[in-house]
């Protein structure tokens, strides 16, 4: 069984950056999720994600490759089997709605960590994020989210059993701090669940 760490939180909380860390020693295998939304300026397709066309993305689904998938906007979402390894921890960031599907597939065990961060921060990272940002796509997210999250939380508050834990990760958090802190978690899970 695929065991999964899933980074989930709003735009901007730094949960790119958590992923790079955590995965920089080998520690982790980092999952490369596919999607068909443009490349974003100062991306590499196959580092921060599997740049796919509609047709594609719906032949990976159509052929059950895809172990979740989720829409946002026009694009699709989504992470397929190939991208996972059973030999190690993966890790992925994923919005609610992949988060939801990953905690419905009986085919991974799912370490849910929250990254929490202030929304000044957030939109603050967002526009120094690229030269030229694009603010009504910041603003757009930025609103999507609350319905999301808000979505999420729902969900989540009739469910028994989640292995969920909460990580903050705001202005002037050592990221050193933050991801000792991942590795803890991800230690006792582990620990637990060896030991069902």
């Amino acid at each position: 069984m695929y065991k999964i760490v899933a980074l989930v939180g709003k735009s901007g909380s730094g949960k790119d950056r958590i992923l790079r860390e955590l995965c920089a020693d080998g520690q982790y295998h980092e999952i490369i999720s596919n999607t068909t939304r443009p490349i974003r300026e100062n991306e590499i397709d196959g580092v921060n994600y599997h740049y796919l066309t509609n047709e594609e993305f719906a032949r990976k689904k159509a052929n059950g490759e895809m172990l979740e998938t989720a829409d946002f906007r026009e694009w699709h979402y989504g992470t397929s089997y190939d991208n996972l390894n059973e030999d190690k921890i993966n890790i992925g960031v994923y919005n609610p709605t992949g988060y939801i599907s990953l905690l419905e597939n009986k085919n991974v065990e799912v370490l849910g960590i929250m990254v929490k961060c202030s929304d000044k921060e957030r939109v603050l990272r967002q526009l120094n994020r690229e030269e030229r940002p694009d603010v009504d796509e910041i603003i757009r997210r930025y609103s999507t989210d609350k319905v999301d999250f808000q979505y999420m939380w729902s969900y989540l508050n009739d469910k028994d059993n989640l292995n969920q834990s909460f990580v903050m990760n705001d202005k002037g958090a050592d990221i050193n701090e933050v991801c000792a802190t991942i590795n803890e978690l991800v230690k006792k899970w582990l620990d637990s669940s060896s030991k069902e």
